[in-house]
């Protein structure tokens, strides 16, 4: 910036908000948040550039060409995926989309390194994951997970939650139409929704929440992952060969 003056301005909303969205000195918004505020900031914009990050619900997509060894790394993508800084990154995986015919095989893979995540105090080097942003973040988390529980999802990894440290709770036959997984889930569930073996099933379950930031493909053939719609479904696509 050189010369320019730099200053940081904090304070509530209320206070400088709508100073902040219409003074004509301002010429570019960024905004992290909720959808109703996203839109609020959007109409009082005008003119001015603006980019607003309003969520995420990030599948992981798990497709059915994967050789005897593959489940395994498409495992970890899953688990680090899920899991890394609790969860709390708008572009964490979310939703665990994976095809009918491997899905025993990856869950297996998903469940053991689930397991051996160290969780706990978040200042000691030795923990792989800390806490959340609050208790009541986490206890909202684990009631989503026992709603698809009473649903038909199986809980196969739950330690326990304490306070606002929340374990990697692994569930599986999540139905995608669960708060779980149709909402986002900002903390770190691993949430495994088995899909039908066609791959224009699987996009479509995939674009069916209201949510698009990003999302990640897990195959040896690149050209099944062409298709327009899921392309075209979020802003970036992860592509991750199996074999590489």
């Amino acid at each position: 910036l050189g010369d320019v003056d730099k200053r940081q301005v904090t304070g509530w909303p209320d206070d400088i908000g709508d100073e902040m969205v219409t003074n004509e000195n301002i010429d570019i918004i960024t905004f992290t948040g909720g959808v109703r505020v996203g839109k609020i900031i959007a109409g009082k914009a005008g003119y001015k550039r603006a980019a607003l990050e309003l969520g995420g619900n990030d599948p992981l997509i798990v497709l059915d060409d994967l050789s005897d060894s593959d489940p395994d790394k498409a495992a970890e993508l899953a688990v680090a995926g899920a899991t890394r800084n609790s969860g709390q990154r708008c572009t964490a995986v979310k939703r665990i989309l994976v095809q009918e015919r491997i899905a025993d095989r990856f869950v297996e893979k998903v469940l053991a390194k689930a397991r051996a995540i160290k969780f706990g105090d978040p200042m000691d080097p030795a923990t792989d994951l800390g806490t959340v942003v609050h208790e009541l973040a986490a206890k909202t988390f684990e009631d989503r997970v026992y709603k698809a529980a009473e649903q038909g999802a199986k809980v196969l990894y739950d330690p326990g939650r304490k306070g606002a440290l929340l374990p990697p709770i692994t569930v599986d036959f999540v139905p995608h139409e669960s708060e779980l997984v149709f909402e986002e889930t900002f903390g770190p569930i691993i949430p495994i929704v088995r899909v039908p073996n066609d791959d224009a099933e699987v996009i479509r379950i995939s674009n069916s929440t209201p949510f698009g930031l990003s999302s990640g493909v897990c195959t040896n053939n690149l050209q099944r992952i062409s298709s327009p719609s899921l392309l075209a479904s979020v802003p970036s696509v992860a592509c991750h060969p199996a074999t590489h």
